[in-house]
């Protein structure tokens, strides 16, 4: 206000030499020699926080008649940051009260703020004296004070504006009459206008045409109030700057600057701000807005000093309220071209990037001023800020401030740090500043999950260089106390539960609002829940690491839901880039894995790319499937990651396959808490019409070798399934009499220990404990398993016979060897349910042989093998099986399979 005040002058002193000159300009060649001679500024005390007089002094060149070289038509003075008025301290004169003469001038004698004097052509040289006027501004304007006085015979005004780069004032005189002949002026504004001292230049416009002060003086009539305040900050080095336009050359203004007094004493002001916050729900683990309040006292004394202006604040929330992830969701933000960032002009801020509003008190205006809170468009590197706006009263401030956000523990930091070039805050006094932060359901602030009270801290910096003001505000927490535990929740299931059949297939977690929050996940598919993994190209290791897996190992996508509260966070939002789910190879000791990549983005944000990996683990024996996934990420960013819903969806075409088998099962979950709770949710599960499957595999039992009685002949035995059948559950094929255990030829037998030791499935055994071959292919790989077949130590009297599988997958099939009538039995017990296309066991002949012949193998009829079959579906199937040797001159002889009676 002292600035505008001081402008003021200057631009009055200016319309008074325009209003009494009407001497003639220079030539018009040299219009361009119009230009500012001389500039100058002064206080009465260099005291920072002082209520000084400012004199402004300027001169205008002329020709060598003494003549300017052009009409001045605007003159503009801009007074440095910090050096202030407030026009609410003086009583204000009315358009009409200033009249248009010096005779018909009503304006209050207690409305004078100062005196200018000016040296214009009228049309010789001569000194006019004239009172300044606080006068009432335009309504609905960009002008924030203005000052009059009667320059000769016309009313003159200088209007205040607050500049929009620094928040300085700027006092113009806009259109000053053509007939001016200004040379020079010299203008004080003072500080404390009521002052006793000042009596003697109280005097009317009609006084100052006639040149007569009033005898003995003239009181003002008021007690003494501060209008004017020198700046706070001592560091600074400050100018005044004057710029000149004419009436011929008005786009060739003339700029000159001054030093400005250097400002002392400022350890002496005092500086003793409060601030107060609280959340707007007092809710543990629930959304939540803020209200704060931050008070500065300022001191109105007329002898005393101005506070010192807050040069930077910085609000730290206590520990556990953090920001909450579902207020991005339809947040819109507002770029520096949209708030009108350095520019005087109102702002133009979506509603959607508004989260909150703010009340300013600010003594030099007449009402509180008004505005709202905005998003600001995040970049690179600073994602959380915002704005304060308020377009009122002339004031276009756009404030902008910072949020800060532990990367480890979500805290968040509110910096109020000014603007880069002022090196902080405008230096604007204010009195109160109240920011309410909206609340609702997707309030961008989450409380924490326990009651109690918590305590925020502040750190409030004056421009006067003394210490900050550092502090803790209570914030309490009283409400939702019993909320915590930990008991999600998960449903799953196929789309399509058709037994044997390909369906979409989806997974979803949910967790109850101020339940513990998930850190690890564990599925657990039932028996039989099996996928085709032939036909899908695995992603390569380095692009699963950075999540960059291409369309052709994509099997599915995923929607999470996180935040606080009744409205959480849908993830991928309409408009951002999709989640996706890729199948990508072996992982952590696990044949296969999953990748998660989920694009972290909510309105304006974004958190770059979230990349988990599940491993997918394969039972060597029962072929059952679980996942186990990387640790959830529980923060990104500063912001927690508070999973409410996390939905994976597995919809790749002939991709993922139902049981055969109709008998209930479930999905099963083991989920652990970031606080180490462990819970075990699950779903049930039952795929449907298993009766209506066929069931009728053929096998194939060939010896090779010696068929004489004695021989040791090798045997081949070959199974193969129809396609679309139900999937075998067990096996057992009891050959006939014709062949049985040669024990002798027993070498060796692996033990359990031996055969679980290392990598597992057989790979320390001994050699001599391998007794053939065995290659399985099912539609669900790429390429077939192959391995070998042991002898392995059993619970019962014979060994076990084991095929150890290996490749994509590692399998382990058991068949236990007994007798049956007699004769030698294998059976295979819990196979999984899982199709097959062909399976091949070879086993060795000759010296190795196991199988010895009691007969001659090419006499008499045909020996069959007894076999039964259980399907997962529940059906049964038996057929008698030839053994099918080489008899005559090595060709096979032939027999046909005989089904037998269910």
């Amino acid at each position: 206000m002292n600035r505008f005040r001081n402008l003021l002058t200057l631009l009055t002193a200016t319309s008074v030499a325009v209003g009494l000159s009407s001497g003639s300009a220079g030539a018009a060649d040299e219009f361009d020699k119009f230009a500012l001679q001389s500039a100058g500024a002064s206080l009465s005390s260099t005291q920072a926080g002082a209520h000084a007089d400012l004199t402004t002094t300027f001169e205008l060149t002329r020709d060598s008649g003494g003549v300017p070289f052009a009409k001045a038509r605007d003159i503009d003075i801009a007074l440095p940051p910090g050096m202030i008025g407030n026009p609410q301290a003086v009583p204000r004169c009315t358009t009409e009260q200033l009249g248009s003469l010096p005779e018909d001038s009503e304006c209050p004698v207690a409305t004078q703020v100062g005196i200018t004097a000016v040296r214009v052509i009228d049309p010789v040289i001569g000194t006019f004296v004239e009172p300044i006027y606080n006068m009432e501004p335009p309504k609905n304007s960009d002008i924030v004070a203005r000052f009059g006085f009667i320059a000769a015979a016309y009313p003159t005004f200088v209007n205040l504006r607050v500049d929009p780069t620094d928040y300085s004032i700027v006092a113009s005189v806009e259109g000053a009459p053509s007939a001016a002949g200004l040379l020079e002026a010299r203008t004080t504004i003072w500080g404390v206008p009521a002052d006793p001292s000042h009596d003697d230049l109280r005097l009317t416009p009609l006084e100052a045409r006639q040149g007569e002060f009033p005898p003995g003086g003239r009181p003002a009539g008021l007690p003494p109030a501060p209008f004017l305040s020198n700046p706070t900050d001592c560091g600074l080095e400050r100018e005044l700057t004057i710029t000149a336009r004419s009436y011929q050359l008005p786009d060739q203004p003339s700029t000159m600057s001054a030093p400005f007094p250097d400002i002392t004493g400022c350890g002496s002001l005092e500086f003793a701000p409060t601030f107060t916050i609280q959340p707007t729900n007092p809710e543990a683990a629930a959304p939540s807005g803020i209200d704060s309040e931050l008070t500065i006292p300022q001191n109105e004394s007329p002898q005393g000093r101005a506070t010192s202006v807050m040069r930077s604040a910085r609000v730290s929330l206590p520990e556990g309220f953090t920001i909450n992830a579902a207020a991005g969701d339809g947040l819109e933000a507002c770029s520096s071209e949209q708030v009108g960032y350095g520019q005087r002009a109102a702002s133009h801020c979506p509603d959607a990037a508004k989260i909150g509003s703010v009340e300013i008190e600010v003594p030099a205006l007449e009402d509180t001023l008004r505005g709202g809170v905005y998003q600001r468009t995040p970049e690179p590197g600073n994602l959380f800020r915002f704005w304060v706006v308020t377009d009122e009263q002339g004031v276009h401030l756009k404030l902008p401030a910072q949020i800060e956000l532990d990367k480890a523990t979500g805290r968040v930091s509110t910096v109020f740090s000014g603007i880069d070039t002022l090196g902080g805050l405008p230096q604007v006094p204010f009195s109160s500043l109240r920011l309410h932060i909206f609340g609702g359901p997707r309030a961008p602030i989450a409380t924490p999950p326990a009651c109690g009270t918590y305590q925020s801290r502040y750190e409030l910096t004056p421009w006067s260089g003394k210490a900050p003001t550092v502090g803790e505000a209570p914030m309490q927490i009283t409400t939702g106390c019993g909320k915590g535990g930990f008991a999600p929740e998960i449903s799953a299931g196929m789309r399509s539960l058709r037994a044997g059949s390909f369906s979409p297939f989806t997974f979803t977690l949910t967790r109850k609002d101020g339940e513990a929050n998930p850190a690890s996940l564990e599925v657990h598919l039932p028996l039989g829940l099996t996928a085709r993994l032939a036909g899908v190209p695995l992603c390569p290791e380095a692009q699963a690491q950075a999540g960059a897996c291409g369309p052709e190992s994509k099997i599915g996508s995923l929607t999470v839901a996180t935040g606080v509260g009744g409205a959480p966070l849908w993830v991928p939002q309409p408009g951002k880039a999709p989640t996706a789910i890729y199948l990508s190879g072996p992982y952590k000791g696990a044949p296969y894995s999953i990748v998660s990549v989920v694009p972290a983005q909510a309105g304006p944000f974004d958190l770059g790319l979230v990349v988990n990996r599940a491993a997918i683990h394969v039972d060597p024996v029962s072929a059952a499937v679980t996942l186990e996934t990387d640790p959830l990420p529980q923060i990104l960013e500063g912001v927690p990651a508070t999973y409410r819903t996390i939905n994976a969806t597995v919809d790749r075409p002939g991709f993922m396959l139902n049981p055969t088998s109709c008998a209930p099962k479930q999905v099963s979950a083991t989920v652990t808490a970031a606080t180490g709770q462990v819970a075990e949710p699950t779903d049930g599960f039952q795929a449907t019409n298993c009766a209506k499957l066929p069931y009728r595999p053929a096998l194939q039992l060939r010896l090779k070798g010696g068929t004489r009685r004695s021989a040791n002949p090798a045997l081949t035995a070959i199974l193969r399934p129809h396609p679309g059948e139900a999937n075998s559950r067990r096996v057992s094929v009891a050959l006939p009499h014709s062949e049985f255990l040669d024990q002798s030829h027993i070498r060796t037998i692996c033990t359990r220990v031996q055969f679980n030791a290392g990598a597992g499935n057989g790979a320390e055994c001994p050699a001599a404990s391998v007794y053939g071959a065995v290659r399985a292919w099912t539609p669900l790989l790429a390429e077939p398993l192959a391995g070998e077949v042991y002898l392995r130590s059993s619970d019962h009297p014979l060994p076990d016979l084991v095929l150890a599988l290996h490749g994509p997958l590692e399998f382990t099939a058991v068949g236990r060897i007994d007798s049956k009538d007699g004769g030698i039995r294998n059976t295979f017990e819990g196979l999984p349910d899982a199709p097959i296309t062909k399976v091949v066991v070879s086993f060795q002949g000759g010296k190795k042989g196991l199988l010895e012949n009691s007969t001659d193998l090419c006499a008499g009829a045909a020996h069959r093998a007894a076999v039964q079959y259980l399907a997962h579906s529940g059906r049964p199937y038996r057929a008698g099986v030839p053994l099918r040797a080489q008899c005559g001159k090595g060709k096979k002889k032939k027999h046909a399979e005989r089904p037998r009676r269910r």
